[in-house]
């Protein structure tokens, strides 16, 4: 009721210049107390507390609702959020869990591979400047209504090509002028050493520079799971692992809709005056239970995705290389989470996979991986040994519905840019196609649709609010927070920003309600074991994988490490959800069935446990690079080799001990080259009065191989008259190889 009178008060009595403001400090009122208590002594926050999953089921279970949403993504948790905003009683259910599919797979960017222009310059296409300009207007609204979830990610576009400087340039000079407020920040050039300081391992022969453009960043899964939490704290309903069974139309809009609980196997009805099938790609399943024979409208491809050491990558910037032929693959490395998400790899799909994400292919990742070894310099060894998670994400993208049966159609049609809206005979209205960068306006426009065509709004308010409206989380969210986190509850930093970064002001709230859980769940990465206690509280997590697939994220960065992680977190949830022996063996499995069959562990990640003795399987000459025959002698070094070699062109010689020199530190160091002397230590070398100087001496890092630098390095050979000409060249050499130490 208290969200409900402030919605009406607002439409009504307020002037239009001021409806917004006070329409959202109603609904935060509501919400502060109707929905979300919060109790406690800490000044800033306290104990969280939100209606329970057996809460939410007997309200779907004896309530009927306006607005019932099928589908827990970005779409449909949006068009909960904004039904809920406005006053109308909502309902939201998910097959899976929450941002179970393609929300959870995507680029990480909101804007994706900026494409918009370049299509509608080439194509003449005016739609794709509609699209963008929209595009970059919810870019700015999701930054400011989550800003803990969203941020601006400067992406750079090497050049390697005289003319390609000032086109690109003046491309994206265009880019910023018609976005004009819009856009976060204006594009830039940046120098030749820039580049190369942000990305070391980026090949060096003929790149003339860079150019930087502004995206931004989005915690796909934890943006969800916001979108989520604040329909709850404006009055919806919610239930993730509910499937839908059975549709039946009732008079009018009218729907009764049969769904089956797949956690305790329960099935009933829920009676709703409209639904919205906002299922992504489970869009023709819905609309084929509602009528039988409808022809399918989703065209869906597959997106290829690998997460790498962050020395691949930088810690800041990311990087974009677009397709110059029809056959190249558009590159994007992003930073996720301390490493290197690299994408993207895409093909069509016949059909939609029933259970789940496709099982990464091999063969994609291979693609995908030697498409980004051809950017970076020779020397560079990227390979299947590097990637530590490999997953697909469908893309849900649709042709415009014909009316036709699905006997008449013969061919789908070609996919089209935006988002379909469609109303059915029976009232079903169905919502598809579209990004992370539309789904607020999606969501409007379908909860429009649903009030106009089925008669909901006698007493309701007509306009989305939604723009101003701030997520979950975001309230009194400040850069400034990582740190009173550290102050007021002792943990160290990079936990405090990782908290900061994933729950936001939630973060008092997660903290106060666990004191006993702050231990890591591994020790090279910042989650905690509070987090685990929260998700399943407040977060409606209810199986292992929702923990570290959706609340964690970490079977996105490590798979292994999700591994190794499983029994801790399995220890915390079953005295949560007080399970018995039988069901931790059964999520246990479930767990490491994900992470096989997802997440390409055993196939494409080598898990940490495997014996190091064990013979490597040969792979064809179009494989993993690797595994190439060019370097099948040459060994990678990382911190884990106290020891360096001393190569010839023709043979690899026994591994040779460290010098430490404090002498002449920055003069280059003596490699004896005679066919006698070739094992004789360093040490010894030095002690030679004719011998020639070279530059081996170098820290060699995974990812390298040391053969292939020494070939690559004998040219450049540093005289030893110069002392600063030597220091200098000695700088530069490690700290270009700084990113990967």
């Amino acid at each position: 009721m208290m969200s409900k009178l402030g919605a009406i008060l607002a439409q009504r009595i307020v002037r239009p210049s001021h409806k917004r403001h006070i329409l959202n400090r109603s609904l935060l009122f509501a919400q502060k107390l109707s929905r979300v208590k919060v109790r406690g002594e800490h000044c800033c926050g306290g104990m969280k507390v939100v209606p329970s999953r057996e809460e939410h089921l007997n309200a779907l279970k004896g309530e009927e609702f306006d607005v019932l949403v099928i589908g827990g993504g970005a779409v449909g948790c949006g068009c909960a959020v904004d039904a809920a905003c406005r006053g109308l009683k909502t309902a939201l259910i998910e097959a899976d869990d929450f941002a179970s599919g393609s929300s959870s797979r995507s680029s990480k960017l909101i804007d994706g591979s900026g494409s918009y222009l370049g299509t509608a310059l080439r194509e003449k296409d005016i739609e794709q400047l509609y699209i963008m300009l929209q595009m970059m207007s919810e870019r700015v609204t999701m930054l400011k209504n989550a800003p803990h979830l969203n941020r601006i990610q400067p992406m750079i576009i090497p050049i390697y090509s005289v003319l390609q400087m000032p086109c690109t340039w003046l491309g994206l000079k265009v880019y910023d002028f018609i976005s004009a407020a819009s856009n976060v920040r204006g594009s830039h050039l940046l120098s030749k050493e820039a580049t190369l300081y942000e990305f070391p391992l980026l090949k060096t022969k003929g790149l003339r520079g860079g150019v930087v453009y502004y995206d931004g960043q989005v915690d796909d899964a934890r943006m969800c799971i916001a979108l989520v939490m604040t329909a709850v704290a404006l009055g919806a309903n919610v239930g993730n692992h509910m499937e839908v069974v059975e549709l039946m139309p009732l008079e009018g809009c009218c729907r009764v809709v049969g769904v089956r609980d797949k956690i305790s196997g329960e099935q009933f009805y829920i009676q709703a005056k409209s639904v919205i099938n906002a299922t992504g790609t489970s869009t023709d399943a819905i609309r084929q239970m509602d009528k039988e024979g409808t022809a399918p409208i989703l065209v869906p491809t597959v997106g290829t995705h690998v997460s790498l050491p962050r020395y691949f990558g930088s810690g800041h910037y990311g990087l974009l290389s677009p397709a110059h032929k029809k056959d190249d693959l558009t590159i994007f490395m992003v930073p996720f989470e301390n490493h290197t998400v690299l994408g993207i790899r895409e093909t069509e799909l016949d059909e939609v996979p029933g259970r789940g994400s496709p099982t990464p292919d091999p063969d994609d990742v291979d693609c995908l991986l030697e498409a980004a070894k051809a950017k970076m310099e020779p020397c560079v060894e990227l390979g299947r040994c590097h990637v530590l998670s490999a997953w697909t994400g469908v893309k849900p993208n649709v042709s415009c519905p014909t009316g036709k049966s699905e006997e008449e159609e013969e061919k789908r049609g070609s996919p089209i840019s935006s988002y379909v809206i469609e109303v059915s005979g029976d009232g079903l209205i169905t919502l598809a196609g579209g990004r992370w960068s539309s789904y607020r306006v999606m969501a409007a426009d379908a909860v429009d649709v649903a009030i106009k065509s089925c008669g909901l709004c006698d007493d309701h308010v007509t306009s989305s609010w939604t723009q101003d409206l701030k997520l979950d989380g975001a309230e009194s969210w400040c850069c400034m927070l990582p740190l009173e986190f550290v102050q007021d509850y002792d943990v160290p930093m990079d936990v405090a920003q990782h908290i900061s970064d994933s729950y936001g002001w939630n973060g008092h709230a997660l903290f106060s309600d666990a004191p006993d859980l702050r231990k890591r769940l591994h020790p090279n990465f910042p989650y905690i074991e509070a987090e685990v206690q929260y998700a399943v509280r407040n977060e409606y997590a209810c199986t292992l994988v929702d923990i570290i697939a959706r609340r964690l994220r970490i079977a996105f960065v490590d798979a292994a490490a999700s591994l190794h992680m499983l029994p801790k977190i399995l220890k915390i949830m079953a005295e949560e959800k007080g399970w018995e022996e039988e069901q931790q063996q059964k999520q246990m499995l479930a767990a490491q069935e994900f992470l096989v069959r997802q997440m390409g562990l055993g196939t494409i990640v080598r898990p940490r446990g495997t014996s190091k003795s064990q013979p490597k399987k040969k792979a064809s000459s179009e494989g993993c690079c690797c595994r190439a025959a060019a370097r099948k002698e040459a060994r990678s070094y990382s911190r884990a080799h106290p020891s360096i070699v001393v190569a010839s062109k023709d043979k690899i010689l026994e591994p040779l001990p460290i010098q430490r020199y404090k002498k002449n530190y920055f003069q280059p160091l003596a490699t004896h080259r005679s066919s006698k002397n070739n094992m004789q230590p360093l040490a010894t070398q030095r002690s030679s009065k004719n011998v020639r100087r070279t530059t081996d001496f170098l820290p060699f890092t995974s990812g390298i191989t040391h053969k292939a630098v020494m070939d690559n390095d004998q040219s450049r050979s540093i005289a030893t008259g110069g002392w600063s000409f030597g220091k200098r060249e000695l700088i530069i050499n490690a700290w270009r190889n700084k990113f990967m130490c």
